[in-house]
């Protein structure tokens, strides 16, 4: 009777920045390159292409209530409004996120 093996499963990470052997460096000649760009680009006027502001404050108005909202977004998913309704959703939850401030139009849809 053989007797049974049990694995451990599987799994598979992906750092964000991959870490080469120094061996395998000098082997194939691959050296780590930085994955963001840090430094100022301009066009040939001198103007900055790249912009990042450090406190930038972004302000959201939504179309209606949370709450109708949400109501909306349970619908058919065949119906426009309840993917109009899951979209705004999403952008709330991004906004508490993020910290955006949230405004409510609060308009009735019939």
């Amino acid at each position: 009777m053989a007797a049974s093996v049990e694995r451990e499963p599987v799994f598979e990470v992906r750092p964000e920045e991959m870490e080469i052997p120094p061996e395998v460096e000098r082997a194939t000649g691959v050296t780590p390159t930085k994955s963001q760009v840090t430094a100022q680009v301009a066009d040939d006027t001198g103007k900055p292409l790249i912009q990042t502001p450090a406190a930038q404050k972004v302000t959201i108005q939504i179309p209606a209530s949370p709450t109708q909202l949400d109501e909306w977004s349970k619908g058919s998913p065949g119906a426009s409004l309840t993917w109009f309704a899951a979209f705004w959703m999403r952008i709330i939850k991004k906004a508490f996120h993020f910290g955006w401030k949230v405004m409510t139009g609060g308009g009735q849809r019939q």
